[in-house]
Parts: structure tokens; C-alpha cells; sequence
């Protein structure tokens, strides 16, 4: 396979392929949802992402064997640790639940639902 040689085909051989399909252009409706569904997702993964650096940077390190020496009950140490953990998790996760799962997934989910109803509909849009 000759992977270095690329070869460009002019459009008018490729429209000539596929001479009995009709190419029409998007309505300006679903363009307009298509912009604002990408912009919903990238607010999506902006908050997931900071959820997950929220969840990074508040998560404690795990216990050594100079932090057990200083407790006199190991389980204390390691129970204390299991708590912090708990919590930084329990807090990105709240993060995520209350603004992507209930606030952002419904609109961006209705959004695409618009669009692709309205173009399998075959109507125009407008």
C-alpha cells in the first residue's frame, strides 16, 4: 500500500458518482442548532473537566508510613483518609450531576432531537 502518493480527485468526478442524489443546503434553523449544540457540548466537557480537576486537586494523598507512625491506631489514619476521599469525590460529583446531568444533557439532548427530527421530516425548516 502506497501511503506516500495521494491522489486528488476534482469534485466534478465525485458529483458524477453520484449523479441521482440530490445535495441540498442546510436550513439556516438547523445550522443555527447545530451551532448552538456545539456549544452546549463544549460547555459539557468544560465542566467535566473541571470537575475532574476539582476532583484531582482536592483529593488527599493516601497515607504513608510516616503518617501511620504518627497515629497510635492505624485504622484511624486510614478511616480518616476513606473520609477525605469521600468527600472530594462527593463534591465533584455533585459538580457534574447538578449542571451537566440536570441542566446541560436536557438541552443539549433537546436540541439535537430538533434537528434531527426537522431533517428527517424532509421539511424545510422555516
Amino acid at each position: 500500500m502506497n501511503t506516500s502518493g495521494k491522489q486528488i480527485i476534482a469534485p466534478e468526478e465525485v458529483m458524477a458518482e453520484v449523479h441521482d442524489i440530490k445535495v441540498q443546503p442546510v436550513p439556516f434553523v438547523q445550522r443555527a442548532g447545530l451551532k448552538l449544540a456545539t456549544a452546549v457540548g463544549i460547555v459539557i466537557a468544560i465542566v467535566t473537566l473541571s470537575a475532574v480537576y476539582l476532583l484531582i486537586s482536592h483529593h488527599p494523598d493516601a497515607p504513608t508510613l510516616g503518617m501511620l507512625k504518627d497515629y497510635p491506631d492505624n485504622n484511624q489514619a486510614i478511616e480518616q483518609y476513606k473520609e477525605l476521599s469521600a468527600i472530594a469525590v462527593k463534591s465533584a460529583q455533585d459538580l457534574f450531576q447538578t449542571i451537566v446531568t440536570q441542566a446541560l444533557l436536557p438541552v443539549f439532548t433537546a436540541i439535537l432531537g430538533y434537528i434531527f427530527a426537522k431533517s428527517g421530516s424532509g421539511s424545510s425548516g422555516a
